[in-house]
């Protein structure tokens, strides 16, 4: 009889005990980014840092019609620069094999995945105003390659909780 009050009360001291353990969740951290120049915009861009989930969603492009008719393919690259290192987060190529010309604006894709951005050094929010970057590079008709680059200022949306 006192071995089965013992194991109840053993049993019931477990259970309390593994109910109190304190769950430590990674808070999630989002930024948003953008930016433009006289040739070009970038609007919308996401990146979600949660844990092992990680989600870069590169927004969209906006580019000067005039200045942007007569391409025939292009690319586009995200990647961060640290020092005289080039970690490419995300990148596209579109090739017209009509020789008709492309329409540049839209959606610049998005990758997500596990590491797949701390990998590359962007938990370092220390120094995030001046690491993301963005190439669009565009071939015309003529066989002219061109390449117009922008840096991209991260703005964090969610502050993580420091106790």
């Amino acid at each position: 009889m006192i071995k089965s009050k013992v194991l109840i009360f053993m049993a019931i001291l477990i259970l309390t005990l593994v109910g109190c353990e304190k769950v430590e969740q990674e808070q999630p951290i989002v930024y948003s980014f953008s930016e433009e120049n006289e040739q070009l915009s970038i609007s919308n861009g996401i990146i979600l840092l949660n844990g092992t989930e990680e989600i870069f969603t590169g927004g969209d492009l906006r580019v000067a019609d005039d200045f942007f008719n007569n391409i025939t393919s292009y690319s586009t690259t995200f990647y961060i620069m640290v020092g005289d290192e080039k970690d490419v987060i995300l990148s596209n190529d579109v090739i017209e094999m009509t020789g008709d010309t492309v329409n540049i604006t839209g959606d610049l894709g998005q990758i997500s995945g596990n590491s797949t951005i701390r990998r590359i050094k962007i938990d370092d929010t220390s120094d995030l105003e001046n690491i993301l970057h963005f190439d669009l590079t565009t071939k015309d008709r003529n066989g002219k390659e061109n390449v117009y680059q922008l840096q991209l200022s991260l703005t964090e949306i969610t502050k993580s909780d420091v106790d």
